[in-house]
């Protein structure tokens, strides 16, 4: 019933703003129509007389079609529907060694592998337009609400274990924003928007469209260089989930969180085939810190965290990040100490015989052009991005005194009192002191791998930065284009937010390393198709892979395989 409702309300609004562009072109044909038949009766080929008639008739034409019947709201300009759907197949699969620790901090005796086989779609259907006064406005919806970093469906999943599932195909508005064209320069922007600055999927996931405000100013100096600035103000996460942050006869101290990013870039433009962009942005929290209704340690539980969850999310928790094991086992999904500079940049230009430029011997003899060789052209962006976590230090310094705080209170009759971030065994509890059962399998855990890692690594410059680096050559903008990519991208362990990380690519993870190959081909126009392989590895063999809202669940990785083959329809 709520699917129905979804789509029947969707469908709608798609009918009662999109369908009124219909006869705003025909107003716009039959205006021209008008200019037309005064010319021709100026020049005296046609008296006013037969020129009113053949107006008449077209206007009893029109008033007999169902577009005459429907009219343009008066403050709509222009009106866009516009979307995608995206057909895949995909494969990944991954390895995790003897001694990593498992789902509640087991210690795993054996390496194990684990592998998904998946058939999945992804729809997303928009509109955006322009209003009179320089305002434009878009709106979007997407599948499968509840995992924001993928839109993915898979099919036939079913909580239910019924065939043909359909659990996931449900819709949720992932854009809404008015905006302002300020002036020739400025754009000013508010709601949940397409993504404003210039960055890459290595900082921020495809599917993520941040929610507040932002403000743009873009400048041309000439047809040479372009300067561009960009400001962002996003509600990162609502406190309490609803933005309650103080109710009535409450003791908590919750505080909404918020993202800020301040950009600044430029483009040179080498001639009409050639130029270089590049900018450099930094992102910093507020409002991350505050008390809980439950304990600190109960981030740390065994389940998966929830980020929609009040008081589970990482706006709520003021703690160590620790990520030591699998995803299930440990916090992996703080923002503490997060300071990010990013600096994205590309090199795009064209390479063949059928690129040349027009030129003279005499600039006042047009007959002296040469018009450089006739042949095919191929354009090339060589491309790059390189992050830094300037509070990694603190980041990994909090994560060992976490594990450090942990160990001191594992002894034979310890209650677990004042749980730093790292669950112990249970019962650690109030209700029952540690047995020496727990402090053995405790110390199991604290000597495993992924444990000592954080104990003695983290705070080595690859863990602490990011970047990708790669070329692509070709586009695809109509019937029989090509286009190749390949790259290589290492993720830190401290370096990113890992709540923001592309999760299509390297399972949402952090402390990954590897190669990605793709080729796409454009059978028609707007329809296409994408063959896709990755080979991972963890960047310091010394730490886990954490990774929140993961698809393996392996926090452990060591060996990591992706392929995934899509057929793709943009209108």
């Amino acid at each position: 019933m709520k699917l129905r409702t979804y789509i029947l309300g969707f469908g709608a609004l798609c009918a009662a703003v999109f369908m009124p562009a219909v006869p705003a072109h025909a107003q716009q044909s039959a205006a021209q129509d008008n200019a037309l038949l005064d010319a021709l009766v100026k020049k005296g080929v046609l008296s006013d007389k037969e020129a009113q008639e053949i107006t008449a008739k077209e206007t009893e034409q029109y008033s007999q079609t169902a577009a005459s019947k429907i009219q343009m709201p008066s403050s709509v300009k222009s009106i866009t529907f516009y979307g995608d759907l995206r057909l895949r197949y995909e494969m990944r699969d991954g390895s995790t060694p003897a001694g990593a620790t498992g789902p509640g901090g087991a210690l795993m005796s054996h390496g194990d592998t684990e592998t998904l086989n998946r058939w999945r779609y992804r729809l997303r259907l928009g509109m955006k337009g322009t209003l009179y006064g320089n305002f434009f406005f878009g709106v979007r919806a997407a599948t499968n609400p509840n995992f924001d970093r993928s839109g993915n469906v898979t099919f036939g999943h079913s909580d239910s274990a019924g065939p043909f599932g359909k659990d996931q195909s449900l819709m949720g508005i992932d854009q809404v924003y008015l905006g302002w064209h300020a002036t020739e320069d400025i754009t000013l922007t508010g709601g949940q928007m397409p993504q404003p600055l210039y960055t890459t999927s290595m900082v921020w996931s495809d599917d993520l469209s941040p929610a507040g405000a932002s403000e743009q100013w873009d400048h041309h100096f000439g047809d040479s260089l372009e300067v561009f600035a960009t400001a962002g103000q996003f509600a990162y996460q609502a406190g309490n989930g609803n933005g309650m942050t103080n109710a009535i006869g409450g003791t908590q101290n919750i505080s909404n969180t918020f993202m800020f990013a301040e950009q600044a870039g430029i483009k040179y433009n080498f001639n009409k085939d050639t130029f270089f962009k590049g900018a450099a942005t930094f992102y910093t929290y507020s409002g991350s810190y505050g008390t809980n209704t439950t304990s600190v340690a109960g981030l740390y539980s065994t389940a998966p965290l929830n980020l929609s969850a009040p008081n589970q999310s990482p706006s709520f928790f003021n703690g160590p990040f620790v990520g030591a094991a699998s995803a299930p086992g440990s916090n992996v999904s703080g923002i503490n100490d997060l300071a990010v500079l990013e600096i994205p940049m590309e090199f795009d230009f064209k390479i063949g015989p059928g690129v040349s430029h027009p030129s003279m011997a005499d600039s006042k003899d047009i007959k002296a052009v040469n018009e450089g060789t006739v042949g095919w052209q191929l354009p090339v962006r060589v491309f790059a991005d390189f992050a830094y976590n300037v509070d990694a230090d603190q980041r990994s310094d909090q994560a060992r005194d976490a594990i450090r705080g942990a160990m001191a209170q594992n002894f034979v009759g310890s209650k677990g009192a004042g749980n730093v971030g790292v669950t112990l065994a249970a019962p650690g509890s109030s209700a029952a002191p540690l047995t020496a059962a727990n402090v053995a399998t405790n110390n199991n855990m604290f000597a495993s791998p992924t444990y000592q890692g954080v104990l003695h690594d983290g705070q080595n410059l690859l863990d602490q930065v990011a970047y990708q680096v790669g070329v692509e050559v070709g586009q695809l903008k109509k019937k029989g284009d090509w286009d190749g990519k390949l790259f290589w991208q290492s993720t830190g362990y401290y370096a990113l937010d890992p709540n923001l990380v592309d999760a299509d690519i390297f399972n949402s993870a952090t402390n990954m390393q590897g190669v990605v190959a793709s080729i796409s081909h454009n059978w028609t126009d707007g329809v296409s198709s994408t063959v896709r392989y990755a080979y991972a590895m963890p960047v310091d063999g010394f730490l886990a892979t954490p990774n929140v809202n993961q698809d393996l669940t392996l926090g452990d990785i060591r060996t990591y395989n992706l392929f995934q083959a899509d057929l793709m329809w943009k209108f």
